[in-house]
């Protein structure tokens, strides 16, 4: 396993996330310890920029262009070490954080001394059944993406409907949650839908109907109570329903089913609730033996750190945002999982580093939030500025100028100042781009003798030959010899380990001569199996033909359904969870020879 090589003479700080915390965290240690030959920072993330998620819900309208709502991170941190990788889980006895990296999916150590968890929460709707199959998230820029494209196509298949019910559930959009991120959803919607109806000459404006639903009894419930007044009326002004003390219960393709038997036909659905820890961070605290942060004794799936933000009882380890449990400066409760708490935490934290560095006196986290806003669309906010409120179009313009000045990079802020200022002239651009695939397939073409998986690769993908052979094989290596292990053709399929996890590859496989194989990955076959019982009982008699021992107490799809729980939409489960699977998971990806 390659491993990356660790120079005595430096400490490595490795920082993981990508996000607010991440980015400021790595950019406070270039400052702290940058110019320091003996310390060497390095950040790691999945994605090579950095999201500024406040203005999603704009992107999302159409207000913003895509591409100026992100910096890339190596223009961000020019001194520091960037790695776009997938955390694969943490080896905390050798200190290395195992990654998957490369066209080759082969796992990648990279040593540590000091390790900052800046891991954002993931999306959970397990809850709530069909929600993540039918629902819109609003977490990165190709959520924002896709939503805009749905709306505009939503809009241009109303235009032509002739059946009324239809039509309505076309022209109705629901959001879920009542906080910022479902606030300022609902009301830039509104803004494109609206401004964009003259364009759609067999819509009126009647038809169209804007719903906010929401589990208290106030939307907004971290902003002062004249606020969550001021924008609730501002939203209802505009004819958005307000769905108080509900909650989503089940969504359909065209269907949203709410607490109280209420059914909504609605063929756009967001949901901005729904977050659950991050897996990474959620193993690490099983194996690694860290505290949990707790309110009233239950758990909430944070590290639980010192006001210093190491974590407790854990020397060399720190963590920062949403990941966080950081005491409060006001000495209830922990600090709140905000933009403006983590990157004042990341500052704390750098300078923590170097302090522990340098053996001087490390300082306590001390903060005191300078306020908070929100966007209501159609140039109105509600700001709560340092104790000042505001609300309507003073609101806004504060929103927009303050939002503007915490924009990392100037070219980035130049370009967003532009976008605002055409806004206010021309018309909302209503292209629908269609990039995005839905095909739940592909077809691979190899020539003879090329390599198609490699032993010791992350098995990510199955295949099934259509047309031509494979060679299972082993290389030489020490303790063995080269030995070709099975020859497959047209309808045998390989790779099937895949399905079970991110299990590496046990043998590789190269083409006999030209071979077109169809390509599945595990998340389709994991959506199309449930669908269509035959696949199920195609793979199920599959791996009872070659694995009969390890399958006698469980079909396929139960072994499938049991390793689900290892995916998350953010990052790979870490491999430390496999001991978790049920044994039959286990000692199939053990016997899988042809993987």
């Amino acid at each position: 396993m390659p491993t990356e090589p660790k120079e005595q003479k430096k400490t490595r700080i490795i920082v993981l996330g990508g996000g607010f915390a991440g980015i400021y965290t790595a950019r406070h240690l270039l400052q702290a310890v940058g110019r320091r030959e003996d310390v060497e920072v390095e950040l790691l993330s999945d994605e090579n920029y950095f999201v500024f998620q406040p203005l999603l819900p704009e992107v999302a309208a159409g207000g913003i262009a895509a591409t100026h709502v992100v910096n890339p991170i190596r223009e961000l941190l020019p001194g520091v070490r960037f790695r776009c990788c997938k955390i694969h889980h943490i080896d905390f006895v050798k200190r290395e954080v195992m990654v998957v990296q490369g066209q080759g999916l082969r796992l990648v150590a990279v040593p540590y001394d000091h390790l900052v968890f800046c891991l954002g929460k993931v999306s959970n709707f397990s809850s709530m059944p069909g929600v993540a199959e039918h629902a819109f998230a609003m977490k990165d820029l190709a959520d924002a993406f896709k939503l805009r494209n749905h709306v505009i196509r939503c809009l241009e298949l109303a235009d032509i409907e002739a059946d009324p019910k239809h039509k309505q559930a076309l022209l109705t959009f629901l959001v879920a949650g009542g906080g910022f991120s479902g606030v300022e959803t609902i009301g830039e919607l509104r803004e494109l839908v609206t401004r964009s109806l003259k364009h759609f000459t067999h819509i009126k404006a009647s038809e169209i109907k804007f719903a906010l639903v929401h589990a208290q009894d106030t939307i907004l419930p971290e902003m002062p109570m004249p606020l969550r007044v001021s924008a609730k009326r501002i939203l209802e002004e505009r004819n958005i329903e307000m769905i108080l003390e509900t909650r989503v219960r089940a969504a359909s393709p065209d269907r949203v089913y709410l607490s109280g038997d209420r059914v909504i036909d609605t063929r756009t659905f967001v949901c901005t609730v729904g977050n659950a820890p991050n897996p990474i961070a959620k193993a690490a605290m099983a194996s690694g033996g860290f505290e949990e942060a707790k309110i009233d004794g239950r758990g909430l799936g944070i590290f639980a750190t010192e006001r210093t933000l190491e974590c407790v009882g854990k020397p060399g380890y720190w963590a920062v945002g949403d990941c966080a449990g950081v005491p409060s400066p006001t000495g209830k409760g922990f600090s709140p999982p905000t933009a403006q708490f983590a990157i004042r935490e990341a500052k704390y934290c750098a300078e923590n580093i170097r302090a522990t560095l340098d053996g001087t006196p490390r300082k306590d986290f001390q903060f005191k939030a300078l306020g908070m806003l929100a966007s209501l669309g159609q140039r109105s906010a509600v700001a709560d500025m340092m104790g000042i409120r505001l609300s309507g179009f003073i609101a806004w313009v504060a929103w927009r100028f303050i939002y503007l000045m915490k924009l990392p990079g100037f070219g980035r802020r130049l370009r967003v100042a532009l976008d605002w200022w055409l806004d206010l002239f021309f018309e909302r651009d209503i292209t629908e781009l269609k990039l995005i695939s839905n095909a739940r397939f592909r077809v691979n073409h190899y020539e003879a003798g090329e390599q198609i998986i490699a032993e010791g690769e992350i098995g990510r993908e199955m295949y099934m030959i259509r047309a031509g052979t494979v060679e299972a094989y082993w290389d030489k290596k020490e303790g063995r010899d080269a030995k070709v292990l099975r020859t497959l053709g047209p309808g045998d399929v390989f790779g099937e380990v895949a399905l079970l996890g991110d299990s590496p590859r046990t043998a590789s496989v190269r083409s006999s001569g030209p071979v077109d194989l169809l390509v599945m990955s595990r998340e389709d076959f994991l959506s199309i199996n449930g669908t269509f019982p035959v696949l199920s009982d195609h793979f199920g008699k599959l791996f009872q033909e070659r694995y009969p021992k390890e399958m006698a107490s469980a079909s396929l799809l139960d072994v499938v359904r049991r390793s689900d729980g290892m995916d998350s939409p953010a990052v790979d489960a870490p491999a430390s969870e496999s001991r978790h699977l049920e044994a039959p998971v286990v000692e199939v990806a053990k016997a899988v020879a042809v993987s």
